[in-house]
């Protein structure tokens, strides 16, 4: 795409798999602010942890960002969170995120 110089309609990118959504763009900032509540609306651990983890990875390898899952997933496992996570859901309730 960036070496042939050709355009690419948004529904083309969409569906290349390099955006989420296409919607009209009088849409566009309520489209954004529900996305952006959505990701407000989970664990915040969880949030930084895989914000983290998508920033560290864009110069490791396979190998080393696989390790790294793991090891960031193992340490997201001990907080207070990710026990209320599936407790919430049980209770069919919306999770009280403590950040710990």
């Amino acid at each position: 795409m960036v070496l042939t110089a050709q355009p690419v309609t948004a529904q083309r990118a969409y569906d290349m798999g390099f955006l989420n959504k296409v919607v009209p763009a009088g849409d566009l900032m309520e489209e954004a602010m529900a996305m952006a509540q959505q990701i407000a609306d989970n664990a915040p651990l969880a949030v930084q942890t895989f914000k983290e983890l998508a920033y560290r990875g864009l110069n490791m390898s396979n190998q080393d960002i696989s390790a790294l899952t793991y090891q960031m997933y193992d340490r997201l496992l001990l907080t207070e969170d990710s026990k209320e996570g599936p407790k919430a859901f049980a209770e069919k309730r919306k999770p009280q995120w403590k950040g710990r």
